[in-house]
C-alpha cells in the first residue's frame, strides 16, 4: 500500500488527508527564500500535505517549490494535498472566490484539495490585510457567515477545491454551519491551536459524531518570534515529562507531541498535525513520528499536561460566536454564568477547572464584558488569561492593534 494512503484518513466528503502535515506560517524574521527551501526538504523527506493561507504571504514560494520537486521527479503535483484559506478581506460572498484565484494564482495551481474560512470575522474589503480607519483602528465588516459558506460550497463545486472547512471555529460556530439551511457540504475539519498544553477536548468531542477532522496547528507550541504570539507562554518541547517520555522512547520532545495528536485518532476524536520548522534535521526527524508508538500510559499522562494554555494569547482575529450578522457591539452588561468545566480527552476533570471557578477579576474585567456582549459564555477565565498579554506594553510596534482585536474577541465556547 502507498505508504501516504496508509498514514491518511477519509474525510467526510470521500477525501483522503495525510494525518501528518507541514505548516508554513513564518514570522517576518524568516526569509521568504527560507520557506521555499524549507518545502522543497520537505517533499524530499516525504511530507506530501502542505499547509498555507493567504495571510501567510508565501504562496508564491511555495508554488515554486512544489514544481521544482515536480520538475526534479520526486513528486507529482496532484499527489500534494494543498490547504489554504480564505482571509477575512475577501468574506463577502462575490469575493471569496477572487480570494482563491489569487492564491492558485500564485501557487500556479489549478485547484486546491482543502480550503478553509480562516477564522470566524469578517474584515473590510481593501488591499491591506488588516484595513484601518483614519484613527488606526481594524476595521471590521459585517457579512452573513451562511452566504460565505455558500460560496466556499460554490468554490467546490466549480472544482477549484476539492474539500471545504473551517479554522478558529467554536462548537457554536460549527453548529450556525451544519444547522444552516439548505447545508450543502458541512466542513471536514477545523483547524485550531492543539497541544498538550491545550488538548481541546470539548471540541473533540463534539466534531467526533459530526464526522468533522480536528486540524491541530501550533502542535509543537509556536515561535516566540511570531507577532502574535504571547511571549509569557511556557515553552512547551522543554516540558520535563514531555522530555523524560521522548528520553524513554528515545526520540524528541517533538516527536512526542506530534504522537500525541496522531494517536488520539482512535479514542476520542480524530486528530491531523501540522508540524512546522525550518531546519532540515528537525524536519526530517518530525516526519519520523509513525516510526514509534506512544504507550497507553504515557498518552494518559500527556493528557495530564492540559492547561488550557494558548501560544496564541492575541491572535489576529475577534470571534463572533452567535450571529455572524452581529457586527461587534460596545456593552457594559455583565450576564452571569456558570463556570465551564475543563476535561482531559479521557473525560476526566481538570484541575484547571478549580482554578478557573476560584480566579479573582483582572483588570481585563471591561474587556470580557465586551466579550459576553457578543452572547458568548464564557464563564471564568483561567488565571493566566485574566489580563492582556505582555506583548501589549505601550511602544510596541502593533499595540493599538493587538489591544482592538483582543478586546473584541469572544471566549470559544
Amino acid at each position: 500500500m502507498d505508504p501516504v494512503k496508509a498514514c491518511s484518513i477519509k474525510l467526510n466528503d470521500g477525501h483522503l488527508m495525510p494525518m501528518l502535515g507541514f505548516g508554513t506560517s513564518a514570522p517576518g524574521e524568516v526569509a521568504k527564500s527560507n520557506v521555499e527551501e524549507a518545502v522543497k526538504t520537505a517533499i524530499s523527506v516525504g511530507y506530501r500535505h502542505i499547509d498555507s493561507a493567504y495571510l501567510y504571504l508565501n504562496e508564491d514560494e511555495i508554488g515554486r517549490a512544489i514544481w521544482k520537486k515536480n520538475a526534479d521527479g520526486t513528486v507529482k503535483t496532484e499527489d500534494i494535498f494543498y490547504t489554504s484559506k480564505v482571509w477575512g478581506t475577501f468574506f463577502r460572498p462575490e469575493l471569496v472566490q477572487t480570494g482563491l484565484d489569487t492564491s492558485l494564482r500564485k501557487l500556479g495551481l489549478s485547484y486546491v484539495n482543502l480550503y478553509l474560512i480562516h477564522f470566524p470575522a469578517a474584515l473590510k474589503p481593501r488591499e491591506e490585510l488588516f484595513p484601518k480607519d483614519k484613527d488606526g483602528e481594524i476595521i471590521f465588516d459585517t457579512v452573513d457567515f451562511g452566504a460565505t459558506w455558500e460560496a466556499v460550497e460554490k468554490c467546490k463545486d466549480s472544482g477549484l477545491t476539492k474539500s471545504i472547512g473551517v479554522s478558529n471555529f467554536s462548537c457554536r460556530q460549527l453548529e450556525m454551519i451544519l444547522n444552516k439551511p439548505g447545508l450543502k457540504y458541512k466542513p471536514v475539519c477545523n483547524q485550531v491551536e492543539c497541544h498538550p498544553y491545550l488538548n481541546q477536548s470539548k471540541l473533540l468531542e463534539f466534531c467526533k459524531p459530526k464526522d468533522i477532522v480536528l486540524t491541530a496547528y501550533a502542535a509543537l507550541g509556536s515561535d516566540s518570534r511570531k507577532e502574535w504570539v504571547n511571549k509569557n507562554t511556557p515553552a512547551l518541547l522543554k516540558d520535563p515529562v514531555l522530555k523524560a517520555i521522548a528520553e524513554k522512547h528515545r526520540c524528541s520532545p517533538a516527536q512526542v507531541a506530534l504522537s500525541f495528536q496522531l494517536q488520539w485518532g482512535g479514542g476520542v476524536g480524530v486528530v491531523v498535525a501540522l508540524a512546522k520548522s525550518f531546519n532540515e534535521k528537525r524536519i526530517q526527524e518530525n516526519f519520523q513520528v509513525f516510526d514509534f508508538l506512544v504507550t497507553p500510559e504515557d498518552m494518559e499522562t500527556l493528557d495530564g499536561l492540559n492547561k488550557n494554555i494558548r501560544c496564541f494569547a492575541d491572535p489576529p482575529f475577534p470571534s463572533s460566536s452567535l450571529d455572524f450578522t452581529t457586527p461587534i457591539p460596545r456593552t457594559t452588561t455583565t450576564p452571569q454564568v456558570e463556570p465551564p468545566t475543563h476535561r482531559r480527552r479521557s473525560g476526566a476533570p481538570c484541575r484547571q477547572s478549580r482554578e478557573c471557578a476560584g480566579a479573582p477579576r483582572g483588570p481585563a474585567s471591561e474587556i470580557l464584558r465586551r466579550r459576553r456582549g457578543l452572547g458568548s459564555q464564557l464563564g471564568c477565565l483561567p488565571a493566566h488569561r485574566q489580563s492582556a498579554p505582555s506583548c501589549f506594553a505601550e511602544g510596541s510596534q502593533t499595540c493599538t492593534v493587538r489591544r482592538q482585536l483582543w478586546a473584541a474577541r469572544a471566549w470559544p465556547s
